[in-house]
């Protein structure tokens, strides 16, 4: 197994909340392992991408898709492959992660509410990001935790106030 083969993984997670990846494209940031890189999520998401190099040097970024109007980073520490990013908000997101995404109108209380959710059906909550556009308007929090989300747990975060999709990283 290589230290890219969590990215295969990773890239079935986007392409089940991306289904549809015609017109998207990937570009490859980091500077080694191009092709490498490259293949492993090419092999997730299971179809033909046009992909781009880039000539510089990005830190820990190792790609991007584009796709469906959105934008997922893909990064790599000393740990551990992971999605950085989703559109605006930053994330960890590492392969076989239990969780959520939760796509919402900006309220107050958002994660009172999820985290509340997420309690009573006993389950723990690892990592938490919330990003927004800005107040009131489109915004997303990503939780990761300890625990799998079952589809009653996906069913009663989506009965919130203001949630317009909740997806399960499973």
């Amino acid at each position: 197994m290589t230290e890219f083969a969590g990215l295969r993984e990773l890239a079935r997670l986007l392409q089940r909340i991306e289904p549809n990846l015609t017109g998207g494209s990937l570009s490859i940031l980091a500077h080694e392992n191009k092709d490498e890189i490259a293949k492993q999520l090419l092999d997730g998401f299971g179809v033909s991408l046009p992909v781009q190099h880039s000539s510089g040097e990005y830190a820990n970024h190792l790609a991007i898709l584009r796709a469906g109007g959105n934008k997922y980073t893909f990064a790599q520490d000393w740990r551990e492959v992971y999605i950085s990013e989703i559109n605006y908000c930053a994330c960890r997101i590492p392969a076989g992660s239990h969780g959520l995404l939760v796509h919402h109108v900006d309220y107050p209380g958002v994660i009172y509410d999820v985290s509340r959710k997420l309690a009573e059906h006993e389950i723990n909550i690892s990592k938490l990001n919330v990003s927004r556009e800005q107040k009131g308007k489109n915004a997303l929090l990503v939780s990761v935790t300890d625990e799998e989300i079952t589809p009653a747990v996906v069913r009663a975060i989506e009965e919130l106030p203001q949630i317009t999709k909740v997806v399960s990283l499973q």
